[in-house]
């Protein structure tokens, strides 16, 4: 053996060990450091989305209390963006709960429910109603005096406006609800950077491609759910033996039991009090595919599908057992067929 081959094979030294012990707590501390920037981080956001939340909230409050004063002309404009504001909470909300711990993912839902009790309370309050009364019997037709013509002017429009009125309510809502046994579709035109909504469908088969800007779906049950691109978040509650089919930026899903997610995700993918959730990557296949993954600003070559956060696992050294990767012999293809 040279002296080449003695040196390569020989133990390493007290100052390479030395060197090493070195550079292993530097890493350790780089490590927490950047930890540590996280939680600030994460911590600057919370702090962010509440001072925000509440200035929209204060701001919604204080249109409810001036609605009573606005002049009939200009009222169903002025409920119409009451209604606007409690939706861009609702996607605020939607859009910020990646970073938010589930008392003020919860606290932000009620304070929303409230706020959009009084809006809809309101709307109830100031809609024109009917008046009803004992008329006296007609004389002539051509008696009539003009304050008479203009009462029944002042009718057709009270009509119209409470037309316009329940139509602020419907518009709430994008989506689909309380159906069973339907296969449900919307076109990519329809659903253009808008929040799909899916909620109490049973047995279902959804299909909307092209680029939603968020999704929020709730008790889901037995449904298959296939999405283009979305461009930010997706939240999803309360579903049982589904498969969802979808990219976004970052997906949170809660109380959800023995269904399939078949992901794209560029950031974060969360799981809370879930149970039998698999996992596998995306991979829905359609002519404008590529097309609608430009629009979303989605990264195709980015996917965390299998970096699963499971926020009820708490054991480092082990992985969570409410989650697990579809085998891909057992990967189902074909969605669209």
């Amino acid at each position: 053996m040279d002296a080449f081959e003695s040196s390569a094979n020989a133990p390493p030294s007290l100052l390479e060990r030395m060197k090493q012990r070195t550079d292993d707590i530097a890493q350790r501390a780089e490590q927490r450091r950047q930890e540590k920037e996280s939680q600030a981080a994460s911590s600057e956001s919370a702090d962010y989305f509440h001072r925000t939340f509440q200035e929209m909230r204060t701001a919604v409050l204080a249109k409810v209390e001036e609605a009573g004063s606005v002049d009939k002309a200009e009222l169903v404009s002025f409920l119409d963006g009451m209604v606007k504001d409690v939706q861009e909470m609702q996607q605020f909300l939607n859009e910020s709960s990646m970073f938010l711990a589930s008392f003020q993912i919860k606290i932000a839902q009620e304070e929303l429910r409230d706020v959009g009790a009084l809006v809809h309370n309101k709307i109830d309050e100031l809609q024109p109603k009917k008046k009803f009364g004992f008329g006296k019997k007609r004389v002539e037709k051509s008696s009539k005096s003009k304050d008479e013509k203009k009462d029944t002017i002042d009718h057709s429009s009270i009509k119209d406006k409470k037309d316009s009125v329940f139509d602020l309510i419907e518009k709430q809502f994008f989506g689909f609800k309380d159906e069973k046994n339907k296969i449900l579709t919307k076109s990519p035109e329809e659903v253009e950077n808008r929040q799909l909504n899916l909620y109490n469908l049973q047995e279902c088969r959804v299909v909307a491609l092209g680029n939603p800007g968020t999704l929020q779906f709730a008790s889901l049950h037995g449904c298959t759910v296939i999405v283009g691109p979305t461009s930010r978040s997706a939240f999803i509650k309360d579903c049982t033996d589904c498969k969802f089919i979808m990219a976004c930026q970052q997906v949170r899903i809660h109380n959800t039991v023995n269904t399939q997610f078949y992901l794209h995700v560029t950031g974060a993918a969360i799981i809370e009090n879930c149970q039998k959730v698999q996992v596998a990557p995306y991979n829905l296949d359609y002519p404008e595919l590529a097309e609608h993954f430009r629009r979303s600003g989605l990264a195709p070559d980015t996917n965390r599908w299998d970096k699963i956060e499971d926020f009820h696992w708490l054991n480092e050294n082990e992985e969570s057992p409410n989650w697990s990767v579809i085998p891909e012999t057992e990967r189902f293809k074909n969605w669209l067929e």
